[in-house]
């Protein structure tokens, strides 16, 4: 069943019928209490207004046809000598003398409900079958019983009210909805809205106000990606005519080496965009692991090695202490990586980089540091923006390696700081908070290379 109105009315509906049979029920078990006591003080005061009568000795018999229960009540009299001296009514089947007081016997045709009381040598006795007082009951139960057939109604519609102008704000949520074009993301307004259902509305809005952050960015990702690829295509196009009108080998092998260096940076500017797009906080979540944070370090490490050797760059590993983190390790490696790389880049050869993590306020903080000029504190706020280099640097680039440390980081839920470095260049501290850290923690010797 989809409907949820129409579960919640057919529920209540249940409910009230329900509640309709429990009081039927217990109106015919109350009517038969209340039955059995009136009865009963009947049958008591009556034999107590025929003591004072006189009957004469009678000889009943039973009579063939005399079967019928439309009677109520038998009056039977006896002697002290048990010679019975009268009798109401003829009947198939009746009660004998019963002992004194209230009594309830079982014949061939019921059960009676018997009252004897002894007075002036007679027994009188009174007697009555048991189907009659529950047909009574019954008959008042059934009257009680009608009364609840109009109100039962008369709930059942107002619950079918209550529960259509309840549920009416989700309605006009979907006519609200189903109504806008695909590209429209604003948000549903609040406005008349129950508690209960606003909530909704409100996490409605923060996913709606999520979509489009990720449509912005995606847009803004294509832009971005078409602008920047413009440059190095044409550069390539232009490479490649040069190297067509080469006259001699110098000027071909000159032209060859630029077209491989050109085909190099475009190369690493579509790897980083296809990094920046899958690490962007508002792709797919990624699926996370207990990672070692040291081994990401060394891995990336590695990685640049080759680079870093090449530039004569000394690399050192100050307090080291080692835990796991819950993450995607090759994201956590691709952000060192990148962090290592341009600590690489900008530091002069025979420079320094210093990589160290601690622990500050029970949260895990990794910390890169070289020895290069730096980043004047009015460029760092930008550095994070995509394809942003800061004005005057020489080193080639494509501006997007600080984007993918924020977008990784943002993904992990960790923070980025640029500060001055203590050994003189750019400090870059990444704290990742407590819940995601698993430690195991020990000193890890300090090691260089």
């Amino acid at each position: 069943m989809r409907s949820l109105r129409t579960r919640l009315i057919l529920l209540l509906g249940a409910a009230i019928v329900a509640a309709g049979t429990l009081q039927f029920f217990t109106s015919v078990q109350a009517a038969m209490r209340q039955a059995n006591k009136l009865f009963d003080y009947h049958m008591q005061q009556m034999a107590f207004a025929l003591q004072d009568r006189s009957f004469k000795h009678a000889k009943w018999k039973s009579v063939p046809d005399a079967d019928t229960d439309s009677f109520d009540l038998v009056i039977q009299i006896w002697t002290e000598d048990g010679a019975q001296v009268y009798q109401s009514r003829t009947y198939r089947f009746l009660p004998g003398q019963a002992a004194l007081g209230y009594s309830t016997v079982t014949l061939a045709n019921g059960d009676w409900r018997v009252y004897a009381e002894r007075s002036q040598n007679r027994v009188i006795q009174i007697a009555q079958k048991m189907n009659a007082r529950r047909d009574r009951a019954m008959t008042l139960a059934w009257r009680s019983l009608w009364p609840i057939i109009p109100v039962s109604l008369l709930l059942f519609g107002a619950a079918w009210w209550v529960i259509t102008s309840a549920l009416s704000p989700l309605n006009r949520i979907g006519r609200d909805l189903a109504n806008r074009s695909a590209d429209s993301l604003a948000p549903i307004s609040l406005k008349d809205l129950p508690h209960e259902v606003s909530l909704l509305a409100g996490e409605l809005n923060s996913l709606l106000a999520r979509m489009e952050q990720a449509l912005l960015s995606q847009q803004r990702f294509v832009a971005d990606a078409a602008h920047e690829l413009r440059s190095p295509m044409t550069a390539l196009k232009l490479q490649i005519q040069t190297l067509g009108r080469a006259k001699d080998q110098t000027t071909h092998a000159q032209a060859v080496e630029r077209l491989r260096g050109g085909i190099d940076r475009a190369t690493r500017l579509t790897e980083q965009l296809l990094v920046l797009a899958r690490q962007d906080p508002f792709s797919q979540t990624f699926e996370s692991t207990d990672v070692s944070l040291l081994g990401c370090v060394e891995s990336a490490a590695a990685d640049v090695q080759s680079f870093r050797l090449s530039r004569h760059i000394h690399l050192r590993y100050g307090s080291i202490i080692e835990a796991d983190i819950n993450g995607d390790e090759e994201a956590l490696r691709i952000m060192i990586r990148n962090l290592i790389d341009n600590a690489v880049r900008y530091t002069p050869e025979l420079g320094v980089i210093q990589i160290d993590i601690v622990i500050e306020d029970s949260t895990l903080v990794l910390s890169i540091q070289d020895s290069g000029a730096g980043i004047s504190k009015e460029n760092r706020p930008r550095v994070f923006d995509r394809f942003y280099r800061v004005p005057g640097t020489g080193t080639s680039g494509t501006g997007l390696g600080l984007a993918i440390v924020k977008a990784i980081a943002d993904r992990h839920r960790a923070t980025v700081e640029l500060r001055d470095a203590a050994i003189g260049g750019l400090e870059v501290k990444i704290t990742f908070p407590i819940f995601s850290i698993h430690p195991h923690l020990f000193n890890h010797d300090a090691v260089s290379s």
